[in-house]
């Protein structure tokens, strides 16, 4: 068993979330994720934001447990056709084994 998880912009979600059902895995969840760049070289800043914070940006992470040979085919599809909004940030995947459910 693998445990997969993808994770992209907020956008991006419908389209993982199509991924999992066209390979037929019918249980995943998703996680709404806000980030944050804490390096304040080199950000824009914005002058309706306090001076002292950085802006976050907003991720989806889904993610499920599933059979090696999904799992695998799942991450051979993203490598063939990347998942993204903005082609210079594709969704990135990242592949676990999972030794051990109780």
């Amino acid at each position: 068993m693998k445990f997969l998880a993808i994770m992209g912009h907020e956008e991006t979600r419908p389209k993982v979330r199509a991924l999992f059902q066209h390979y037929q895995v019918h249980m995943f969840s998703n996680v709404a994720i806000k980030g944050c760049n804490c390096e304040k070289k080199g950000l824009q800043k914005q002058a309706w934001w306090p001076t002292d914070e950085v802006y976050g940006t907003y991720s989806s992470l889904c993610f499920a447990i599933l059979d090696d040979d999904k799992a695998e085919a799942i991450m051979l599809e993203l490598e063939k056709n990347p998942i993204a909004v903005d082609k210079d940030f594709p969704a990135r995947a990242f592949l676990m084994n999972v030794e051990k459910t109780a």
